[in-house]
């Protein structure tokens, strides 16, 4: 018996099946997830960006599909394609996450001395990784500023 996998758009699962990557546009929160999942599967199966851009449409609602198909980057190329898609998204993503003010608070925080050993410099690093992880991952700082504020 082979237990050679298909690789490539064949490869895929069908929309709607059971190992099928699912976005519903009712639930915009769970997108970071569901591009998640959907890249993992996308990898696994050897996809190119520009297979990537095509796939990624067919699993999710029609008014969704719509809106993804004319944005400029699809087919064409998957991360800035990625980009737009979750900057459409940005302010529901954005929820109940930290802003940059916090960020600055907590920073300034640290800068006033309240980091005495090491058990003090884990604390702030763990809330710092929370704080900053999520302001990159929503491009509202970049790399660069994530390390300047640290």
């Amino acid at each position: 018996m082979s237990t050679s996998m298909t690789t490539g758009v064949l490869g895929m699962p069908a929309p709607g099946s059971r190992r099928a990557p699912e976005f519903d546009s009712q639930n915009p929160e769970e997108l970071k997830e569901f591009l998640e999942e959907f890249e993992e599967l996308a990898k696994r199966h050897g996809l190119m960006t520009k297979e990537k851009t095509k796939m990624v449409v067919k699993y999710v609602d029609k008014e969704t599909k719509k809106f993804w198909k004319r944005l400029e980057e699809y087919g064409d190329d998957y991360v800035m394609l990625k980009r737009k898609i979750m900057g459409a998204y940005s302010k529901t993503l954005l929820e109940d996450k930290p802003t940059v003010a916090e960020l600055v608070k907590l920073v300034k925080k640290s800068a006033k001395g309240s980091i005495e050993d090491e058990e003090d410099l884990d604390t702030y690093y763990r809330k710092f990784w929370i704080v900053a992880a999520d302001l990159v991952e929503a491009d509202v700082i970049n790399k660069k500023q994530h390390d300047e504020y640290f």
